[in-house]
């Protein structure tokens, strides 16, 4: 065999060996396995280098024979601790093993550097034989793991395993055996079983190796057509070379233009044929994802998401949740199967939406293998993170989801897609996740323009509501103006026969009316920004001395500033009418007394999704110990007419909102019955 070929051969299995051992590292160099693949690629890379400088020099001086002994006899030892890593076997027995062979590696070693050697071929057969043992060994300690485990996802990537390293080994061994000697195709086999191992250690789900293994069979069939093709263009004229040179070329431009039309066809038929369900299932996701874009409301986005899973046959439960309005916590809104539960808190819950929020994509069976590597393969994990991990785990079984998938929107989780198939424990292989997160983010962007939808149509209605105020105000105005006028004539004539105590009601009345007419037209009316520099806690002091004189029940007002808030661009008067509001209706709920807190802080501006532009925000939070406010009143507190006062407008906390709004901030609020109600108003910083 031409020593050219075996030299080949062996540089290209060391530079594919060294990127393996590369690649592995630079994904998580604390972890105990990876070290173990890469330490094992490393020997190899040694070993075919050192093979071919022994080649290339013809058996050269001794010493290269020396080194590329030394070297091979390391093998057995890096193999058994990779693959006794890769099983977790901690037995006496792989530990005498492993100690038995360090002896053997130390006794040939030093037959080979005393030239014992030189002397008999045994010993270099010895060696060749004890490798190829000790690698059967490492395959038995997998053997040991196959029989001893339950789980059938674990005993299949085991059996490709054990199957694959047979294969490689015995392939290997066959090319050391005289009259045969195939160097290359030994070194080939060991490099194609590299990196299906390596695709095992980092592709832990079944389906991904079966994906892994579809995709050989489709790369195949298709450079084996593209074969087929330029062979039939090209090999007729070979005799002749102007002939052969047009054809070729004539062959290349062909494979040229067909390539990529050539190439989805043998696709497509190939996963048709041997993957038709789950080519089905991504194309019903497809269609699912161009329907979503049609979608403009977040309800039937909601609706059409859980109607089509459903009637694709691949999922048994599934839910989707979004984000509440002033960004507590997640409600569902549709599922499929068994009702999960119903409400995430975002404090909570923060541990399973930290990571959503950083993942965009949790897989059950991903968090359940990265806590057995943080409890086998000895990582250095830091103070809670094991906490954080069952947290996660535990809220995805509580919620029956197997894949939960972010809706994404301006940097924050607006909200999210479970989906299970129990039938299976790996329902979903990896094009399918793929198509699952395009409609994800396909999702996303519908309740983002969702959003966009809505904030135009309020600005219209506003803008409809004005001109219409403004005609309403003024015809309602000059009526009540004569009204007002004649009983306040009346009133000061003095007549005889006028009733005092109507007059009153006729004035107070009309002024009444007149404020309702006022507070509407303020509501309607685009708010013009004139920002100045503000200090929120002066702004609130303001508004404690108005509470004050107005505070005829006798409620205690507590103020809790933070001294190092510093100045924010805002309207102070906007500002203070707001905090008088808020305030007002905390000590009229409290006819009885009670305590009204108001508390100025810093806080991360990232948990509002309503300010994400913001990294840090202004909290004023006004807590009354107050009665609390009912669910049913909850939901429409800042609708526009809407009290549950006896003579109030319904616009305070309409106008309130609109103002925050329009300085860029956000009102929350939270109320237990029987303990009081936190009203919360956020303002950003710059």
């Amino acid at each position: 065999m031409d020593p050219w070929i075996r030299i080949q051969s062996a540089l290209l299995a060391a530079i594919i060996s060294s990127a393996l051992a590369i690649n592995i590292l630079l994904r998580n160099r604390r972890n105990r396995l990876y070290f173990l693949y890469s330490l094992f690629n490393f020997n190899l890379v040694a070993w075919n280098l050192s093979d071919a400088l022994f080649v290339y020099a013809d058996s050269g001086p001794d010493i290269l024979l020396k080194i590329r002994s030394l070297v091979a006899l390391a093998i057995p030892l890096n193999a058994l601790r990779f693959f006794q890593a890769f099983v977790s076997d901690k037995s006496k027995l792989g530990d005498q093993v492993f100690r038995l062979c360090t002896v053997v590696s130390v006794g040939l070693a030093s037959l080979i550097i005393f030239d014992v050697h030189q002397e008999t071929e045994l010993v270099l057969r010895a060696m060749y034989g004890y490798i190829f043992v000790a690698l059967y060994l490492s395959l038995y300690f997998i053997y040991r793991r196959y029989k001893r485990i339950e789980s059938n996802v674990e005993r299949t990537r085991l059996q490709y395993l054990m199957v694959s390293g047979a294969i490689a080994f015995t392939l290997a061994l066959l090319d050391y055996m005289p009259g045969i000697g195939y160097f290359f195709f030994g070194n080939i086999l060991t490099v194609v079983f590299l990196y299906f191992l390596f695709q095992i250690i980092i592709k832990f789900r079944v389906l991904d190796l079966y994906e892994f293994l579809a995709r050989a069979v489709v790369l195949a069939t298709f450079a084996f057509v593209l074969a087929l093709i330029y062979i039939s263009l090209v090999i007729w004229w070979r005799g002749q070379v102007d002939l052969f040179i047009f054809n070729t070329l004539i062959a290349s431009i062909v494979l040229f233009i067909l390539f990529d039309p050539l190439r989805n066809f043998v696709e497509d038929r190939m996963n048709q044929l041997l993957f038709r369900e789950r080519f089905e299932f991504t194309a019903h996701l497809e269609t699912l994802r161009r329907q979503l874009a049609n979608v403009i409301h977040v309800d039937v986005l909601v609706d059409v998401i859980m109607r089509r899973l459903e009637t694709s046959r691949r999922v048994t439960h599934a839910s989707a949740y979004l984000l509440e309005d002033y960004g507590l916590g997640f409600a569902l809104k549709g599922h499929i199967g068994p009702a999960p539960v119903r409400r995430l808190d975002s404090v909570t819950h923060r541990p399973f939406l930290k990571r959503l929020r950083e993942q965009h994509l949790l897989i059950l069976e991903n968090l359940i293998r990265e806590r057995r590597q943080l409890e086998e393969y000895g990582l250095l994990a830091g103070p809670g993170v094991m906490e954080e991990l069952e947290a996660v785990v535990g809220m995805m079984e509580t919620m029956n989801s197997g894949i939960c998938l972010a809706f994404h929107t301006e940097g924050q989780i607006a909200g999210f897609l479970n989906l299970k198939d129990d039938r299976l424990r790996e329902a979903y292989a990896s094009d399918e996740i793929r198509a699952l997160m395009s409609v994800a983010a396909q999702g996303a962007l519908t309740i983002e323009n969702s959003r966009l939808f809505e904030r135009v149509r309020e600005r219209d209605r506003l803008a409809a509501l004005g001109e219409m105020s403004a005609g309403l105000a003024h015809e309602i105005r000059n009526p009540l103006g004569a009204i007002k006028g004649a009983a306040q004539l009346v009133e000061s004539a003095g007549t005889d026969n006028a009733d005092p105590e109507m007059l009153r009601i006729i004035i107070d009345e009309t002024n009444r009316l007149n404020m309702v007419v006022s507070q509407f037209l303020h509501y309607a009316r685009p708010i013009k920004s004139n920002p100045v520099l503000t200090r929120i806690n002066q702004v609130v002091e303001k508004t404690s001395e108005v509470l004050k004189a107005d505070n005829v029940g006798g409620v205690d007002i507590v103020l809790e500033l933070d001294d190092t808030l510093p100045e924010i661009n805002s309207e102070p008067e906007e500002l203070k009418q707001v905090f008088i509001n808020l305030g007002v209706n905390a000590l009229q709920v409290m006819k009885d007394g009670g305590k009204l807190t108001i508390q100025t802080q810093l806080t991360d501006g990232r948990r509002n999704r309503q300010i994400a532009e913001s990294k840090s925000l202004i909290r004023i939070d006004f807590h009354d110990t107050g009665p609390g406010i009912p669910e049913e009143v909850m939901s429409n507190l800042f609708i526009p007419f809407y009290t549950t006062k006896d003579r109030g407008t319904g616009l305070g906390l309409a106008i309130s909102q609109r103002i925050i709004k329009n300085l860029g901030g956000a009102i929350e609020v939270s109320s237990r019955l029987g303990e009081g109600t936190t009203f919360t108003v956020f303002l950003p910083i710059g």
